[in-house]
């Protein structure tokens, strides 16, 4: 048994040098514009992410942790601009760590009652990189040329069972003008919409997460 047990010990120990010896250096990706992922690749596949990685935008760090075999796994850190941790979220454990509290975000569960257990759906690299996204891919400024004013922007993920985004939909509304509109989820990323469904009494249900911030057009 000792022998069995040293020798799985040593494979082991061997296959976690050679996958991390198999790392090289950083490359690049420009996501879209102002947006820049630097991550990890194996020696033996370029194409493979693995290793520690970061996603920039204008340059600031918004998003940091590591890759295997192409997946996010273990802790990652979101950040505001300034450097301050928004979320911190276990991609192995699909836990949330830690989470500053927004004000700007709104959560609805069906079939909630009075008295029911409820867990939230939790937007996946937290409020304030959603809306850095969502403004840069659907910025409602193109639609607000010529319309001075300030306005409340509000961004609806609707979620399944399972917590896959629906449909994604953007409300802009202001002293007079309100409009709403249907976003492409095609031209996002994967990790962009990833979400954790909300759960009633220990079940998950369907649900939305919606992301408000203010806009003001001069």
């Amino acid at each position: 048994m000792k022998t069995l047990l040293t020798a799985l010990f040593l494979t082991f120990s061997l296959t976690a040098f050679a996958q991390k010896s198999d790392s090289t250096t950083f490359r690049s990706t420009n996501i879209r514009d102002r947006f820049l992922e630097r991550y990890t690749v194996l020696k033996s596949s370029k194409n493979i992410k693995n290793g520690f990685a970061e996603v920039l935008f204008n340059q600031k760090q918004i998003a940091s942790g590591d890759y295997q075999n192409n997946e996010r796994v273990n802790q990652w850190k979101f950040y505001f601009l300034n450097g301050e941790v928004e979320q911190i979220y276990n991609y192995s454990t699909k836990k949330v760590e830690f989470e500053l509290e927004s004000k700007s975000t709104t959560y609805h569960l069906e079939n909630v009652k009075e008295g029911d257990e409820i867990i939230n759906p939790v937007k996946i690299g937290g409020a304030y990189g959603a809306i850095l996204v969502m403004n840069k891919i659907s910025s409602p400024v193109t639609d607000l040329r010529n319309k001075s004013g300030k306005y409340q922007v509000s961004n609806s993920y609707y979620l399944d069972e399972l917590g896959n985004v629906t449909k994604l939909e953007q409300k802009v509304v202001g002293s007079n003008y309100s409009n709403t509109k249907i976003i492409d989820q095609n031209l996002f990323r994967p990790e962009e919409l990833a979400c954790n469904p909300g759960y009633v009494n220990g079940k998950p249900v369907k649900s939305t997460i919606t992301i408000s911030h203010h806009l003001t057009v001069n």
